[in-house]
């Protein structure tokens, strides 16, 4: 199902990385053939509340790569002089990454916004996706709600067997603002980078 020549890209803020993030990525590694997983955080351009600048958020998924060399951190829409859509980041990777196939990972909650997407018709026909299913939303619900979405189910993929948390990055910062406990929520290096620029403390 998925090629041993894929990469994967797994878009994001990272506001910080979690343990969810970290576990999820590297479980889908594992759980398949692929070359490597590409972590992708927005740029300072997307407007979202108590996001912080994205070199930080960079550095935070740099440390979350050390210790595997199938995990990579891409700065294209960091770099990006506007918010870029995902059909152009993606043609960008693609761009970067030729012969390879590219995988684009999004969970259910972003795959029923889909057809509201610039290009969606593309991505989907273009793209394989792996679709992480949260709560009672599963991929057959969706087909239901939204018709045309079956028609790109080839290209549309859920791996069972992933163990997939909900620990969020909004629990992280909360936890910082009301000073209690994070090393169960996150790896100890990205505690001792959040410690050291004293990040999330507002």
């Amino acid at each position: 199902m998925i090629k041993k020549n894929t990469v994967l890209v797994y878009g994001g803020a990272f506001n910080p990385p979690s343990i969810s993030h970290i576990t999820l990525a590297k479980q889908l590694l594992n759980f398949t053939d692929a070359e490597k997983l590409i972590f992708l955080p927005v740029g300072d351009n997307y407007k979202k509340r108590e996001l912080i600048p994205a070199y930080h958020r960079v550095n935070m998924l740099k440390i979350t790569c050390e210790d595997n060399h199938r995990l990579e951190v891409s700065t294209i829409e960091v770099d990006a002089k506007k918010r870029l859509y995902t059909l152009e980041t993606l043609n960008i990777i693609k761009k970067q990454n030729k012969n390879k196939d590219i995988c684009f990972i999004l969970g259910t909650d972003n795959l029923k916004d889909i057809v509201n997407w610039k290009g969606y018709e593309r991505i989907l026909t273009e793209y394989k996706l792996i679709v992480m299913e949260r709560g009672e939303d599963t991929l057959d619900k969706i087909f239901y709600d939204i018709p045309v979405l079956e028609n790109y189910k080839d290209n549309l993929i859920h791996i069972k067997g992933l163990l997939v948390n909900d620990i969020s990055s909004s629990l992280i910062r909360n936890n910082i603002k009301q000073k209690k406990a994070i090393k169960h929520l996150t790896a100890q290096k990205i505690i001792e980078y959040i410690n050291k620029n004293k990040l999330y403390e507002y």
